[in-house]
């Protein structure tokens, strides 16, 4: 039987995966996270060892897609403020580039919560890897990525994590853009934050080569 709520899951007495997961999350007593904490869970769009990534729909008379990433461990102390200086930070910036945070609160075990932006795209390595852009095209890609970090770097903010799985191609627009900005600056002390602006553009550095050592499938403008 399709669960009620997420009409794409199958459901035992009327919950399925996604209502377990959305009972589970605490209520927010945090003005600061406003109604973006009323959300259905649609998808999960993957996880690892640190953390677990959902599509989520806000409620309210306008809905939106958002992303939604949990971590499985408790925060550092101070968490939230940080967020709220993050959010500070990017205000006013090109939207292109970055998926927003809009919302964070923590669990009663202390472990973090943070919705961000949704748009739809595909992974670098995965589209180099399909054929539909070139190794060099997508080296091309980060060289504005590349200048938005050392932008935040001058304003105080680090990425904290580019790695491949960190940048996207956007579907509309076709450039590519960076998931979880400054989001790893979060959860580390703070004796650990000061090297991340070195890791980011060290991080560039590394796709480029895993870019160039990818081997790709013809583009479908070169099939006969």
């Amino acid at each position: 039987m399709a669960c009620k709520r997420h009409p794409e899951a199958a459901s035992h007495d009327e919950y399925c995966a996604a209502c377990l997961i959305e009972e589970a999350l605490p209520p927010v007593d945090d003005a600061h996270c406003g109604a973006a904490r009323e959300f259905t869970i649609r998808v999960p769009l993957g996880e690892s060892a640190a953390a677990i990534v959902f599509l989520v729909r806000s409620a309210g008379a306008t809905p939106r897609l958002l992303r939604l990433k949990i971590w499985r461990r408790p925060a550092a102390a101070g968490f939230l403020d940080r967020f709220r200086c993050l959010q500070a930070g990017l205000e006013g910036w090109p939207a292109e580039g970055i998926d927003r945070p809009v919302a964070a609160w923590l669990d009663r075990f202390g472990c973090p919560s943070v919705l961000t932006e949704f748009r739809q795209g595909v992974a670098i390595l995965d589209r180099v890897r399909s054929g539909r852009l070139t190794s060099q095209g997508a080296i091309d890609l980060l060289a504005p990525l590349i200048t938005l970090s050392k932008m935040a770097h001058a304003r105080g903010l680090v990425h904290g994590s580019v790695v491949a799985g960190n940048v996207v191609i956007d579907a509309e627009s076709g450039r590519a853009r960076l998931l979880d900005f400054g989001l790893t600056p979060l959860m580390a002390a703070a004796d650990e934050r000061g090297a991340l602006a070195s890791a980011d553009l060290a991080g560039f550095a590394a796709l480029a080569q895993t870019l160039r050592a990818c081997p790709g499938l013809p583009g479908p403008s070169r099939r006969q």
